[in-house]
């Protein structure tokens, strides 16, 4: 009779964001409750690293995002402007700033984290609004998001926190790790 073996538990599945908090936020997260299935597990947030599995440990992640993002300065964005993307998702979108974010993602995707760089999707900095498979239902939720996002919102990203992400899609925060404030 063969040895029957034993499933190995899944990797540790780690992701960094930044949960802004501009004057508001709260229409945000109204919105989302109404039309992002996420809405209930995590809050308001822009990724700059997205959830991936790994054996690297808490403390080799945590110290390569920390050693990124301490020698970074604060970033002063405005998020403007809503967009479909994939006719799945609803993006409120990072303007000024944009540039900034995204060469800190590309920084945070060096060394140990390069492997886990999504090659499949350009990083474009946004808070997702909205996400439904159904066309139709995604485009009356752009619609509304137009009308209810028509300003701008600014915060400065002065801190990230970095995630452990469940199978079940528990998400549970770390650490906050701050940006070089000198």
């Amino acid at each position: 009779m063969p040895a029957l073996r034993r499933a190995r538990p899944p990797l540790p599945r780690f992701a960094l964001a930044w949960f802004p908090s501009f004057d508001g936020i709260e229409r945000v997260e109204a919105f989302r409750s109404r039309h992002d299935p996420a809405a209930g597990s995590v809050a308001a947030h822009l990724t700059l690293v997205f959830p991936f599995s790994t054996a690297l440990t808490r403390l080799q992640v945590e110290t390569h995002m920390r050693r990124v993002l301490e020698r970074s300065p604060p970033i002063p964005v405005t998020f403007r402007g809503t967009r479909l993307v994939s006719n799945e998702f609803v993006f409120l979108m990072a303007s000024r700033g944009a540039a900034a974010l995204t060469a800190l993602h590309d920084r945070l995707y060096t060394r140990s984290l390069r492997p886990h760089l999504r090659r499949d999707l350009d990083y474009e900095p946004h808070i997702t609004v909205a996400r439904h498979p159904d066309l139709a239902t995604i485009e009356r939720a752009l619609d509304e998001a137009r009308g209810e996002f028509a300003g701008e919102f600014r915060d400065t990203l002065r801190e990230a926190t970095l995630l452990a992400v469940g199978s079940g899609g528990r998400i549970d925060p770390l650490a906050s790790i701050s940006l070089d404030t000198a």
